[in-house]
């Protein structure tokens, strides 16, 4: 089984190694392919990889029902409208914004900012640009969806592998695991979970710093370059202004008009110009986008025998797709004592896939985290710092959230390379030299599979 593939960084070169590896590793077939959601970190090595991925033999895919294109209701068309108006319009802010960055720097310097504010600015410029590489191709031009997942669905047809498409509260198992069920838990069929803001409060842990909000200029933004119209004013049309003055029917009081125009757009006031104002509710428009896909992620636990184990894997699923698991109706009451089933799976939960790499809103604490109270629980997280924006080291990972899924698994915590974070171990093992008595091999096949260490600590 294999769920995903891409990184935020990385060429074919870069990405080569690891996808051979993985195809010697599973001997050249696949029972299994999950695509979780629609972001470069997830989907961008099959682009990449593409004649590698074709040597696979894969059994079958699953993807979120957010990406069947024979949808009966329509919502995943327009789902897929409005995600791609989004981008297009994040590709024009951050086309426009790099055009303007030296005139931007510029203005701020007329003003004496401090450097402090300089190198915010470059923070939020830089901080735009690791949100487009996430959300947009390395084109410039916006298709209806990224390359790498383009190119698994094109993969997927010239191999003739089944594909479904799953929805909240299925439950699916493979001849290849007799006795194991998949089941469905998100993203909800409810738009409101998918369009949620993100949340913060008493049920997720705080972000460093709180975003502002504001109203998204998404037809502009979408529509940049073109010729504005009277609709796309804010104002009168009357009181729009060229370089020298009125261009349209002068207004009232011209005379006031024209002398306050002179003094405030004279050529020494060029300071006063909030021309790229606007362009800053780019910001939240890329928060909300990163967040909507996020929060398609198809997020499955798979139970290992019924009433058994849990193995829980919700892709980068945010606070809102965790909710909407459980609002599914069909679950309702069928755990212990009336319960939620989705309650119960986390209950049983032995193994966590961290949700989005550790962040602030990827793991819930109420409907999430403290329900999970196995005392087997092992964690998870796919977050490699050394090859993320240096922008996201400042929020991922959430040093609380990893403080407590770690107490919360009584240290079975997988983190990489976690030398450089403030919470480094008291103690470093060599794990080579711990010895056959430290370690159990799990072989398969007589294959080895993993190595299981047991650390005592007084």
């Amino acid at each position: 089984m294999l769920i995903d593939c891409g990184s935020c960084v990385g060429d074919r070169t870069e990405f080569l190694p690891y996808v051979q590896n993985l195809i010697s590793y599973v001997e050249g077939k696949l029972d299994l392919l999950v695509i979780t959601h629609e972001h470069q970190d997830h989907i961008n090595g099959f682009a990449k990889c593409e004649a590698e991925f074709e040597q696979l033999e894969i059994g079958e895919a699953w993807f979120a029902w957010t990406e069947d294109p024979n949808d009966p209701d329509q919502r995943a068309l327009d789902l897929l409208s409005k995600r791609q108006k989004a981008r297009l319009g994040l590709r024009n802010a951050l086309d426009k914004l790099h055009t303007n960055r030296a005139q931007i720097r510029a203005e701020q310097v007329n003003l004496k900012a401090n450097k402090q504010a300089l190198v915010a600015l470059d923070a939020f410029l830089d901080g735009m640009d690791t949100l487009g590489g996430i959300n947009l191709d390395e084109s410039p031009k916006v298709k209806k969806s990224l390359a790498g997942m383009r190119a698994v669905k094109e993969l997927l047809v010239r191999k003739q592998v089944p594909i479904r498409y799953l929805k909240p509260g299925s439950s699916l198992a493979l001849s290849t695991l007799p006795g194991v069920c998949f089941h469905a838990l998100g993203p909800s069929l409810d738009r409101r979970f998918i369009y949620a803001e993100g949340k913060e409060g008493q049920d997720t842990y705080r972000r460093h710093e709180v975003m502002g909000e504001g109203v998204l200029a998404m037809n502009s933004l979408a529509t940049l370059g073109q010729e504005p119209t009277e609709a796309d004013l804010p104002f009168a049309s009357s009181y729009v202004v060229g370089a020298t003055g009125f261009t349209m029917p002068v207004p009232p009081h011209q005379e006031q008009a024209q002398e306050l125009f002179d003094q405030y757009l004279g050529p020494d006031q060029a300071w006063r110009n909030i021309e790229n104002e606007w362009l800053y509710t780019a910001g939240t428009l890329a928060i909300r986008l990163d967040s909507h896909i996020n929060n398609t992620s198809l997020a499955l636990a798979v139970e290992l025998g019924k009433g058994g184990p849990v193995l829980l894997l919700p892709g980068d699923a945010e606070y809102a797709n965790w909710a909407g698991w459980h609002a599914v109706e069909k679950w309702k009451g069928l755990g212990p004592n009336g319960t939620h089933f989705v309650e119960d799976l986390l209950n049983r939960t032995v193994f966590y896939k961290v949700s989005h790499h550790l962040s602030f809103n990827g793991t819930p604490l109420d409907k999430g985290l403290r329900l999970m109270n196995s005392p087997d629980l092992a964690v998870m997280v796919t977050l490699d710092r050394t090859r993320i924006s240096s922008r996201w080291r400042t929020t991922m990972p959430n040093k609380r959230l990893l403080q407590e899924l770690t107490e919360r698994s009584q240290g079975r915590c997988i983190l990489m390379n976690e030398s450089d974070l403030a919470c480094t171990s008291t103690t470093t093992f060599d794990l080579d030299s711990l010895g056959e008595a430290r370690y159990q091999t799990v072989k398969h096949a007589n294959r080895i599979l993993a190595k299981q260490y047991t650390v005592y600590m007084t």
